[in-house]
C-alpha cells in the first residue's frame, strides 16, 4: 500500500482541469472563488513542515518524537504529509454539499452527490475522513494507527469515532465511486510530493495517549495557520506546480511572521553564579548541585522556602539547565492571579534579555490584558463554508495564544485548561509540550485547583515537560499528591526526610535528589502581636495604623476582602495624614489605575533604595499584596488567614536589609481577628475562608503568642502548616468537629467537581478520550454547571468597563472625551476600554449588566465581546449599588452577607 507507483506519475499535476481540484475546501461569498481542498490540504503540510524545520524551536520536533516514539531529525521528512491528510473528509459528498452554493457551483460542472439529504449533514468531514482512512491505515501499527485516526476525526477539537447512525447514514447516502477514487488520487498527490523519506518501521507509540494529543495539536495548529486568509488566498484556478510554489512561500511567511523563527536557547552558562552575577543563597545554588543524569529526561523540582530566598531566580536557573539540553529554553510560568503574573512578565522579560540574551519581545501575557501582547499570532481565516464558526478567531486571542508562544507568562488557568474535557485542549497540551513549567505561589490553590493540577502534572510528564513548582511551603500531604501525580508511583521517600525545610526535591524517572540548604536567615524572629477589633471599627483600625508611623515607618495592613480594606482607608482618610503617603490597593481598581498604583507601592517600597520611600507610609491592601510583589514594610497587620497565607504576608515584612526607624528595628506582625465574651475566636458573617481552616490556623497563632510571642523562622514553617493542615480529624467530642464535618464535605465536592471535568489521564495503552461522553464549555464569566471552571465558584464573574454618559450616543473615559457608543471601536480605543476593566461578581449588579441591552460599541467591538458596560452619572452606576471612586475604585454597597476577595 505503501509503495509509491511511479507509472501513474500523477497527471493530476499537470491537469489543472481534473474535478479533484475543483472541489472547494474553503470558500468565500462567490462561490466562483474558492480554495481547493487539496491546495488547502498541501498549504496546512507546508506549515507543518516550516514547524519540524531547523529555522524552528526544536521543541515541536522533542515533543513529537518523543510521544510517537520517532525519530526528532527525520520528522520533517514525513509527518507533514501525515498532518496534510487532516482534512481528507472534505473530499465526500456530506462536506462538499453543505453549502449550497458550491453545490450548485459543483453540479453544475458534472459532479453527482448521489442521494444526498439533510440528515447526511450529520456525517462531518472529520468523521467521513476517519471512515475513509480505517481501511487504508490498516497497515500502520496499531498505536500509530490510532493517532492518526484520532488526528482526522479530532483536529476540530472533538475527539469522536463513526457510530451505528454514521454507518447507516453512509449507507443511505450512497456516494457515488468517483468519491472513493478522488479521496485516493488526493492521497496520492499529497504523497507524491510531501513524502520525502518513509519511516522504516513506521513508528509505534509507548503511550497511546500522549501521541495522540501532541499530533492532533500539532495539527489544529498548523491547520489553523494555514487557514489564514491573509496569507493563503483563494486559488481555484492555478495549476498544483505553480501553487506548491506559493504554498511554500507563504507557509515559510505565515510561521516567521508567527514569531516561530526566533532564536529560543539562551547561550548564558547555566550555573547560577554565572547566570545571575551575583553570589548565590544556599537555596540557589543547591539548584547547580542537582545531578546532571537526573536531568537528562524530564523531572519535577519542588521547591519549598521563605519569601525572600529567591526562588523565582533558582526556578530560573533550573530551567535554563534544563533548556540546554533540550536546545530551547522555552517556558511557561504560571501564577495564582494577574496582578503577580504582570509583576513576573516584567522580571521574566528582563531575564531573556539580560542573562539568555533572547529578545525580551518573546515573552507574552496569557490573561486578559489584551494590551500588554502582540498580534502577530492574530489571523483571518478563511471560511470553512459550513456554517461553523472558526475556533481560531477566539483561540488567537491574546490571552490563549500565548501558550503556544515559546515564553508564556499568566494565571495557572490557561495551563488548568489543558488537563480539562473541553475543546481543544489538545492544543494546550502541544503549546505546553517540553517546555519548562513553573507553577508559583503552589500554597496559594484549594483542593479544587490542586486536582486539576494534579492531573495537569500526569500529561506533562507523559509529554516530556519538566516542570517546577514553587512554595513557602506545602503540606506533607499534598506534596505528595502532585510528586506522584507526575511520576506516576509512590514517592520513595521516608516522611523524616520530607520535613526539611528549606526543601529541595527533584523526582523523574531515573531517580530523585532531595537537598536542604540552609536559608539566608538562618534565624528571623517576628514578634507576634494580637490585635481584636471589632469588625466594624475602621476608626479604631486606621488610628491604630497611623500610631505606628507617628514616629515614622512604613505599615501595611492586608484585609481578607476589598470591602474591607475600602473602609479602613475611608476612615484613615478622614483622620489628619498629614505627612504620612496613604496609598490603597486591591483588585477592583480600573485597570489602568491599579498598575498604576503597583507601581508606585513598588517605586516607594520595593528592594531599591531610590529614595522614594516615604518617612512616614501606609499601605492598605487584599492578597494582591502578598504573591509575587517584591515590596517590604516595617511593620504589618493582617486579619486571621489560614496560616500558610498567613505566613505568605509575613514574607513583606523586613524583606529586606536596610535602615529602620527606632520603633520598628525589630520586625513584628500583628494579627487582628474578633473574639466573642469567652476569649474565643468569633468569625464574622462575611467570612471568605473556611471557618475550619481559620479556627485551626488560630489555635495555631495563639499557641505561638502564647509560648514565644514569636514566629521563629524558618523552623517554625513546617511546624505551622502540619498543624493546621493536619489530616486527622478531631475527636467526636470536639468543639470543632461540626466545622471540620463541614469542611471534609466541601474538600469532598470539591475534589469531585474537579473529577467532573477532568481529561481523562494520559492512558499508555488507551485513547484517553474513550468513554468521554460530555465536553465541558469554556467561560470565564460563567459559573454554570457545564462551563470547565478552573477555580470552583458559584457565581457568575464578569469584566466591567465603567464609562462616564454624556448622552445616549456618548461616553467617556480617561483619554478619552467623547467616546462613540453606537458603532464599533478601533483597535486602540477598544484596547484604551479594556485598560479601564474590572473584574467583579456581585450578583444583582453582574444579573442587571448581562440583562441590560447591548450598544454597539460593545455588540460590535471583538475585543469587547465579553466585557459589559458600567454607565455611570458622576461616577454612580444609575439605578445599580454600585459607584466608581478615585480613591477606592469601585465600591459595591451592600449586596450580599459574603465579599468578594481579591
Amino acid at each position: 500500500m505503501h509503495e509509491y507507483n511511479a507509472s501513474r506519475q500523477y497527471q493530476l499535476s499537470i491537469v489543472g482541469g481534473t474535478q479533484l481540484f475543483r472541489l472547494w475546501g474553503k470558500t468565500t461569498a462567490d462561490p466562483a472563488i474558492f480554495h481547493p481542498a487539496l491546495y488547502h490540504m498541501l498549504d496546512v503540510a507546508h506549515v507543518a513542515h516550516q514547524l519540524l524545520s531547523e529555522r524552528a524551536t526544536p521543541r515541536w520536533r522533542r515533543a513529537l518524537a518523543g510521544a510517537l516514539n520517532a525519530e526528532a531529525v527525520s520528522l520533517g521528512n514525513w509527518l507533514p504529509w501525515v498532518v496534510a491528510l487532516h482534512d481528507i473528509g472534505k473530499i465526500s459528498v456530506p462536506f462538499q454539499a453543505q453549502n449550497t452554493a458550491q453545490r450548485l457551483r459543483l453540479e453544475a460542472e458534472g459532479v453527482a452527490f448521489g442521494n444526498y439529504a439533510p440528515e447526511h449533514r450529520a456525517l462531518h468531514h472529520t468523521i467521513m475522513g476517519r471512515m475513509a482512512t480505517i481501511e487504508w491505515a490498516k497497515a500502520f501499527p496499531p498505536s500509530w494507527r490510532a493517532a492518526l485516526l484520532a488526528m482526522i476525526a479530532g483536529h476540530h477539537g472533538y475527539y469522536q469515532a463513526e457510530g451505528p447512525i454514521h454507518r447507516r447514514l453512509v449507507v443511505t447516502l450512497a456516494e457515488p465511486k468517483e468519491w472513493v477514487m478522488w479521496r485516493q488520487q488526493a492521497r496520492d498527490v499529497l504523497r507524491h510530493y510531501l513524502l520525502r523519506g518513509e519511516p522504516s518501521p513506521w513508528p509505534e507509540p509507548e503511550n497511546v495517549s500522549a501521541a495522540i494529543a501532541t499530533l492532533n495539536g500539532f495539527t489544529i495548529l498548523c491547520d489553523w495557520l494555514g487557514s489564514d486568509g491573509e496569507y493563503f488566498k483563494p486559488y481555484p484556478h492555478e495549476s498544483l506546480e505553480k501553487y506548491l510554489d506559493t504554498s511554500r512561500q507563504k507557509a515559510e511567511e505565515r510561521v516567521r511572521e508567527a514569531g516561530f523563527f526566533e532564536p529560543v536557547a539562551g547561550d548564558a552558562p547555566t550555573a547560577f553564579n554565572k547566570l545571575f552575577g551575583w553570589q548565590a543563597r544556599p537555596l540557589q545554588a543547591a539548584v547547580d548541585d542537582i545531578p546532571d543524569a537526573l536531568l537528562t529526561r524530564p523531572t519535577l523540582t519542588i521547591i519549598e522556602a521563605p519569601t525572600g530566598e529567591g526562588k523565582t531566580e533558582a526556578a530560573f536557573t533550573l530551567a535554563h539547565r534544563i533548556g540546554r539540553r533540550q536546545g530551547t529554553d522555552e517556558l511557561y510560568v504560571a501564577l495564582p492571579t494577574t496582578a503577580t503574573s504582570d509583576a513576573m512578565f516584567k522580571r521574566l522579560q528582563e531575564h531573556l534579555r539580560d542573562r539568555l540574551h533572547l529578545p525580551a519581545e518573546l515573552v507574552q501575557l496569557v490573561h486578559g490584558q489584551a494590551f500588554l501582547v502582540r498580534d502577530d499570532l492574530s489571523i483571518q481565516p478563511l471560511d470553512n463554508g459550513d456554517g461553523e464558526s472558526h475556533p481560531a478567531l477566539t483561540w488567537f486571542e491574546p490571552k490563549k495564544k500565548a501558550l503556544l508562544a515559546p515564553f508564556g507568562v499568566g494565571t495557572i488557568d490557561q495551563a488548568e485548561l489543558a488537563a480539562l474535557n473541553v475543546r481543544h485542549n489538545a492544543l494546550r497540551l502541544i503549546g505546553l509540550a517540553g517546555k519548562v513549567v513553573i507553577l508559583d505561589e503552589v500554597h496559594a490553590y484549594d483542593t479544587y485547583m490542586t486536582t486539576i493540577i494534579a492531573r495537569m502534572l500526569e500529561w506533562l510528564a507523559a509529554l516530556g515537560s519538566s516542570v517546577i513548582l514553587l512554595s513557602a511551603t506545602l503540606p506533607a500531604a499534598r506534596r505528595r499528591q502532585l510528586a506522584e501525580a507526575y511520576t506516576g508511583r509512590p514517592l520513595a521517600l521516608l516522611p523524616a526526610e520530607l520535613e526539611k525545610y528549606p526543601l529541595l526535591l527533584t523526582v523523574g524517572a531515573n531517580g530523585h535528589h532531595i537537598d536542604a540548604p540552609e536559608a539566608e536567615e538562618k534565624e528571623r524572629n517576628i514578634d507576634l502581636g494580637l490585635l481584636h477589633f471589632d469588625e466594624d471599627d475602621w476608626d479604631g483600625k486606621a488610628r491604630w495604623l497611623l500610631a505606628q508611623v507617628e514616629n515614622r515607618g512604613c505599615a501595611c495592613w492586608i484585609a481578607n476582602t476589598v470591602r474591607r480594606a475600602q473602609q479602613m482607608f475611608t476612615a484613615l482618610s478622614a483622620l489628619d495624614t498629614a505627612g504620612v503617603d496613604c496609598t490603597l490597593l486591591h483588585a477592583r481598581f480600573p485597570l489602568d489605575d491599579r498598575q498604576r498604583i503597583e507601581e508606585d507601592i513598588a517605586a516607594k517600597y520595593g528592594k531599591k533604595d531610590n529614595g522614594l520611600r516615604p518617612p512616614k507610609g501606609i499601605v492598605i491592601g487584599t492578597q494582591v499584596l502578598e504573591q509575587s510583589l517584591d515590596i517590604d514594610f516595617d511593620v504589618m497587620a493582617v486579619d486571621l488567614a489560614p496560616i500558610d497565607l498567613v505566613l505568605q504576608r509575613v514574607g513583606r515584612l523586613h524583606r529586606h536589609k536596610r535602615e529602620r526607624p527606632a520603633a520598628h528595628a525589630a520586625p513584628r506582625v500583628y494579627i487582628n481577628f474578633e473574639r466573642d465574651e469567652a476569649g474565643q475566636l468569633r468569625i464574622g458573617a462575611d467570612r471568605f475562608y473556611g471557618p475550619y481552616l481559620l479556627l485551626k490556623s488560630w489555635e495555631a497563632v495563639a499557641r505561638a503568642a502564647a509560648e514565644s510571642g514569636r514566629f521563629h523562622l524558618p523552623r517554625d514553617y513546617r511546624p505551622l502548616i502540619e498543624a493546621v493542615y493536619d489530616e486527622q480529624p478531631p475527636a467526636d467530642d470536639h468543639p470543632w468537629r461540626g466545622e471540620w464535618e463541614k469542611q471534609d464535605v466541601k474538600d469532598h465536592q470539591y475534589g469531585q467537581e474537579a473529577n467532573i471535568r477532568l481529561t481523562n489521564s494520559p492512558d499508555p495503552e488507551e485513547p484517553f478520550y474513550e468513554g468521554v461522553r460530555l465536553t465541558f464549555e469554556e467561560d470565564e464569566d460563567s459559573a454554570a454547571w457545564i462551563n470547565a471552571q478552573t477555580r470552583y465558584q458559584e457565581r457568575e464573574s464578569i469584566t466591567v468597563i465603567p464609562i462616564e454618559r454624556i448622552d445616549a450616543e456618548t461616553g467617556r473615559i480617561p483619554g478619552i472625551e467623547h467616546l462613540a457608543l453606537d458603532r464599533a471601536a478601533d483597535r486602540e480605543t477598544q484596547l484604551r476600554l479594556l485598560r479601564r476593566g474590572v473584574r467583579l461578581d456581585a450578583p444583582p449588579i453582574v444579573a442587571a449588566l448581562k440583562a441590560a441591552p447591548r450598544s454597539s460599541l460593545f455588540a460590535e467591538s471583538p475585543l469587547l465581546k465579553r466585557c459589559y458596560p458600567l454607565w455611570l452619572v458622576d461616577g454612580a452606576a444609575a439605578g445599580l449599588p454600585a459607584r466608581l471612586d478615585p480613591r477606592l475604585g469601585l465600591v459595591i454597597e451592600k449586596v450580599t452577607p459574603t465579599d468578594v476577595r481579591n
